[in-house]
């Protein structure tokens, strides 16, 4: 195949007052007639320009996303029309020799789809030290940007690894770079939320197709109320920066979290697919590659590589069955138009991949939900029975040297010392937090915390019930 020129960059920009004004000039000449007849162009007044720029009867088009490639519907079709697709508000500036790669669907059999994976696995992340499943789990990630606008829900990725010098940056980069054609760009994690929160407004409104949070503190746990939000809706509403006004953009940029050790808790656990890179020695920079240039062999090849994603797309059998089919994880659409096809392509190389088991088991990798899980165990070790937090206030405050009281109480509250006391109404309220959220202990049971009113109306009663899962 021919290299592909490089992209075009666009961005969606709202227009200022003045920009509008020429804008409407070009299709409409407004005019004046003087006292002998005479017509005189005039400029429109900003008085109708600033009402043209805040009409919001839906007559006008809106566009909330554009599209330099085209997209896989879930009936396998393929959305790649010559400018506005005025249903789904996507703008296509698709050029023609990319248009030339994508592979007719009839075309895409299984022997097809398997010749493609392995192109993909064994000759453009040969170098990524990862085993295949980890590589397939990458190819989900570069067909995640590519359908991001047809996605109402979308898990994030964590690229991690023990140590630097695992090429963490450079496989998500090589990632971006075949996708887009652009040269990737990070943003800087904050542990400000104010901060994050700004900068997903602006990543949002210039209708970026991901955002690589990259070299995140070692060991990290992440959480963000705004990424969680923003993970599992289309839209995402919030004060434009510097403004009292609320705008409503589309979310469909994907995250993307590298770093060593890093992880995700709380609701985030939930939505993250995490991609394990391990070298196996102590200066993984200085092993062998097939690919000294990895950034420039994609480049190069970035036909090639595009044709074979569009094949595990269009290859994909999930596409024929009905849109209404039982579908894995919580991300219904994405699972069917991506992931299942990422599932399929492993099943023709004979990789074991099923995203509704691997949501499951890193969602129990969650450190705040192995502890709760533990401290589950212990509860309901010490009370069969209804119990009150008082009965564990009492407990732990008694048991100054038991490692199953220091475990209940580092839960309660970490960091806290042996000889704090806890009473009962600080022993209520944490374990209010927790209750009717089912997690999976180490013993394989499925305990959830339960409460209920005691005839004090000032007391609950707790119990620690185990869940009898299929």
């Amino acid at each position: 195949m021919t290299r592909l020129p490089p992209p075009e960059q666009w961005a969606l920009v709202k227009m200022d007052e003045m920009e509008l004004a020429e804008l409407i000039e070009q299709h409409i000449d407004f005019y004046t007639v003087d006292e002998d007849g005479n017509e005189r162009s005039v400029h429109l007044p900003m008085p109708f320009v600033r009402h043209y720029l805040r009409r919001d009867d839906g007559v006008l088009p809106t566009i909330v996303a554009y599209a330099t490639m085209p997209l896989v519907l879930a009936d396998g079709e393929l959305l790649a029309p010559e400018g506005l697709d005025r249903q789904r508000g996507i703008q296509f500036i698709i050029p023609d020799e990319l248009r030339a790669v994508v592979p007719k669907r009839e075309d895409c059999t299984p022997e097809c789809v398997r010749r493609a994976m392995a192109f993909l696995c064994d000759k453009w992340l040969v170098d990524v030290a990862t085993n295949e499943t980890g590589k397939a789990e990458l190819i989900a990630v570069a067909l995640t940007i590519l359908e991001r606008s047809l996605l109402d829900e979308r898990p994030c990725f964590f690229i991690t690894a023990g140590r630097r010098g695992n090429g963490k940056t450079t496989a998500i980069h090589m990632l971006i770079k075949a996708v887009t054609g652009d040269a990737p760009a990070s943003s800087a994690w904050s542990s400000n939320e104010e901060e994050r929160r700004k900068t997903l407004m602006s990543h949002f409104m210039y209708g970026a197709a991901y955002i690589l949070w990259d070299n995140i503190g070692k060991g990290t746990q992440i959480s963000c109320p705004h990424i969680e939000r923003a993970c599992t809706s289309a839209n995402y509403a919030d004060r434009r920066l510097g403004e009292s006004e609320i705008v409503r953009v589309s979310s469909t940029a994907i995250h993307i979290f590298t770093g060593n050790n890093i992880g995700a808790k709380g609701d985030l656990a939930s939505r993250k697919d995490e991609i394990r890179l391990n070298a196996d020695r102590a200066d993984p920079e200085n092993r062998k590659f097939k690919h000294q240039f990895p950034l420039i062999w994609t480049n190069t090849h970035r036909a090639e590589i595009l044709s074979a994603l569009y094949t595990i797309l269009l290859g994909n059998p999930q596409l024929s069955k009905p849109q209404d089919d039982a579908g894995k994880t919580r991300f219904k659409m994405w699972w069917r138009l991506v992931g299942s096809a990422v599932e399929h392509g492993c099943k023709l190389l004979g990789v074991g991949l099923d995203y509704g088991k691997l949501f499951v088991d890193q969602e129990d990798d969650d450190e705040e939900s192995a502890s709760l899980a533990d401290v589950l165990e212990i509860l309901l070790t010490w009370n069969k029975d209804e119990f009150e937090a008082k009965d564990v206030a009492m407990r732990i405050n008694t048991i100054r040297s038991g490692e199953l009281a220091q475990t209940v109480r580092d839960f309660l509250a970490p960091g806290s010392l042996a000889e704090r006391q806890f009473s009962a109404k600080t022993v209520s309220r944490m374990l209010k937090k927790h209750k009717d959220g089912p997690v999976r202990s180490e013993a394989g049971r499925t305990l959830v915390l339960r409460s209920r009113q005691s005839v004090n109306p000032d007391k609950l009663l707790y119990r620690v019930e185990e869940l009898k899962t299929p």
